[in-house]
């Protein structure tokens, strides 16, 4: 709930910082994450390293895939070039996922 309340201040213009949360806090949370605004644009047909995925979602499955994101974001660690706390996460719980299935 906090995340959402968040998200819906900085969408209105809200100086998130005087919420008193640290940068860290917020990264957890993936409210204002200032360092995705420094993602690299994705080459139009281009197979970079960076890549994007959209997926639809049906009724209880967004809940159950932004839960399981949400506990599977960790802190970046520096020497991983992805910068998307979401997508490293995403790809944590795919891989543990395959690992149980193997």
């Amino acid at each position: 709930m906090l995340r959402l309340e968040l998200a819906d201040l900085v969408e209105g213009g809200f100086e998130i910082a005087l919420t008193g949360l640290k940068e860290d806090e917020l990264s957890r949370l993936s409210v204002g994450v200032g360092e995705l605004e420094h993602m690299p644009e994705l080459p139009d047909g281009d197979r970079s390293p960076l890549r994007d995925m959209t997926f639809f979602l049906y009724g209880d499955q967004f809940g159950i895939v932004e839960r399981a994101i949400a506990r599977a974001t960790k802190p970046r660690d520096p020497s991983n070039p992805n910068r998307s706390p979401q997508g490293n996460a995403l790809a944590a719980v795919c891989a543990e996922y395959l690992e149980r299935v193997s």
